[in-house]
């Protein structure tokens, strides 16, 4: 493998500025959100000898703002904010305390101070002799686990001596240090991951010598998760760096609790859970669940970065109730369906966390669509940017005052009844900005539901604003007032800005109450009609007279009536 120089950026601030929503009768949603993403304090970092250093480059600025949208009404909520995401720990030390090599023939009892006397992989999270500031240098191998780990566990990294200032370090190599470095995503392509043998689940392994592989027992095919966890901690742990390592059928590969200040760089995880063909999400069935990146609880301030995950039986990347995390050039794939088809790809229900620069795949045709890129159950003011999503959704589900910005969503009209391609506002999202986002195929664009299922008071979405939307293709609607499943919560005071709908048979499918939706400056190209109603409509629900239509054209297209809704300056065919 070629020598690459590669840059970091592991801290970026996100300055979110008078992010206002305005509710008044008199104007939907006008929202103004201004948004700076700062560092880039880059951190420039060649493959050289551990006891190098690394060079510094001074930060640049790199603006992103949003522009107002509207005027505000009477009721101005003011929310003003800022907030950085990621750490500064660069990716190798500039002067470690211990510099410890490990290889698979490695012993206990040698020195492992250099390649040619290796200690063994449990010396490397062996808390009596791991020591802050320590640099482990993990040579590509098959590093073998069994059954039944002691207390659900391989690796306890409870109580390690770690920090933001001294963080431990676990580097893997091929043949000498610092010849693996990922530039934008993982060194180990989805490619490269379906050139390993096939088993019959349909998982396939990862290559050893390209890495240093910690590989569960997968004699119990198609489930491994009596395998557990590779790598679990609870006790508030902080300054854990793991680069360049492959992990492979596990139950968790790293169910962390309370972590921080961390950084996960160039790690690829395969194969976790139950693939057993049992009908039955790992969110339902526990016996299921597989998860790769499982950071949770206040899990705060870490990076994740040139990351990624292939087939989990339920989670790729999970930061829970974090903050101030980044998330970046990191991918979530998966084309495995046995009955249990992986349910989320990037996930938070926290606060102030940034995605950036993702990939979400689903490629096969399951009987659950997932949640590609997710922010979950009331997370708050977080950022997802510049990311792809294929076959799956992104999700606002309860989530408020967040920001989509430069994503594209692409479905698949070939798959069965779960098509991907949209975005879901359900479970009392609002006041969340979804901008430059282009929804192309699949069943529809957006949707508003209620799932009911959730302790918080919910709607299915109000005061959600988008702007510079693309949505096309779409084998039902544009919009989809769905039907799932407390019909009589309403949708409402949601507003389109500046957005092209065009190829579908409807604008909207209404299957249950709704306010104030409001399109102002649309497009409208080859919409047949403009609502239907007949689907699980049990209550009756149409249109509401209160939706406006507002300097926007229609061009083979239904065009509403200005008896119906309230209309004003309309082109139409």
């Amino acid at each position: 493998m070629n020598l690459i120089q590669k840059t970091l950026r592991p801290k970026m601030l996100v300055l979110l500025l008078s992010f206002m929503t305005f509710l008044s009768c008199s104007k939907d949603n006008d929202l103004f959100l201004d948004a700076v993403i700062e560092p880039e304090n880059p951190t420039t970092v060649t493959p050289t000898p551990a006891d190098s250093t690394n060079t510094e480059t001074p930060p640049e600025e790199n603006p992103v703002e949003v522009d107002p949208i509207g005027t505000p009404g009477d009721n101005t909520i003011n929310i003003d904010f800022n907030f950085e995401a990621g750490n500064n720990i660069p990716l190798i030390p500039a002067n470690p305390n211990r510099t410890i090599f490990i290889a698979v023939n490695g012993k206990a009892s040698n020195s492992g101070l250099t390649q040619d006397s290796p200690k063994d992989i449990a010396s490397a999270f062996d808390k009596s002799f791991v020591q802050a500031g320590d640099l482990f240098y993990i040579k590509a191998g098959n590093y073998k686990f069994d059954f039944n780990p002691s207390n659900g566990r391989q690796f306890d990294l409870s109580n390690l001596p770690g920090s933001a200032s001294r963080p431990i370090y676990w580097v893997g190599y091929k043949n000498n240090p610092g010849d693996i470095n990922a530039s934008e995503f993982s060194t180990v392509s989805w490619d490269d991951y379906k050139s390993g043998s096939k088993a019959a689940d349909g998982t396939h392994s990862l290559d050893s010598s390209v890495m240093p592989t910690f590989s569960g027992n997968n004699s119990k095919a198609p489930q491994y998760i009596e395998n557990e966890s590779l790598f679990w901690q609870d006790g508030g742990e902080q300054g854990f760096v793991f680069r360049n390592i492959q992990i492979q059928y596990f139950r968790y590969g790293f169910e962390f609790k309370n972590i921080s200040s961390s950084v996960f760089e160039n790690v690829v995880i395969a194969n976790l859970g139950n693939f057993e063909p049992i009908a039955g999400q790992g969110g339902i069935n526990q016996d299921l669940i597989g998860k790769g990146f499982s950071l949770t609880q206040r899990s705060d301030r870490n990076v994740v970065k040139n990351c990624a995950t292939y087939n989990m039986a339920m989670t790729g990347f999970s930061m829970g109730e974090g903050q101030h995390s980044l998330v970046e050039y990191s991918e979530a794939t998966s084309d495995i369906d046995n009955g249990n088809p992986q349910d989320y790809y990037f996930h938070t229900i926290g606060k102030y966390n940034l995605f950036s620069h993702l990939r979400a795949n689903r490629l096969i045709s399951s009987n659950h669509s997932g949640h590609g890129i997710c922010f979950n159950q009331l997370a708050d003011n977080n950022v997802m940017e510049s990311s792809t999503v294929y076959g799956t959704s992104i999700h606002f589900d309860g989530a408020v005052n967040c920001y989509a910005k430069d994503i594209e969503i692409i479905g698949d009209n070939s798959y069965g009844l779960y098509k991907g391609g949209g975005i879901a506002i359900m479970d009392g999202a609002e006041n969340n900005l979804i901008e430059n986002v282009t929804s192309i195929y699949g069943e529809s664009g957006v949707s508003f539901s209620d799932s009911g299922k959730n302790s918080y008071a919910e709607h299915a979405g109000k005061n959600n604003t988008f702007r510079n939307l693309t949505v096309s293709n779409k084998s039902l609607a544009m919009i989809d007032l769905n039907w799932w499943n407390e019909k009589d919560d309403l949708s409402e005071n949601n507003a389109f800005e500046n957005c092209k709908f065009s190829d579908a048979p409807y604008l909207f499918v209404i299957s249950r109450s709704n306010s104030n939706f409001s399109f102002d400056n649309c497009e409208f190209v080859d919409v047949n009609k403009l609502q239907q109603t007949s689907y699980k409509n049990s209550g009756n629900f149409v249109l509401n007279a209160n939706t406006k239509f507002t300097n926007s054209k229609f061009s083979n297209s239904e065009i509403p009536n200005k008896l119906d809704f309230i209309i004003s300056n309309l082109l139409g065919n």
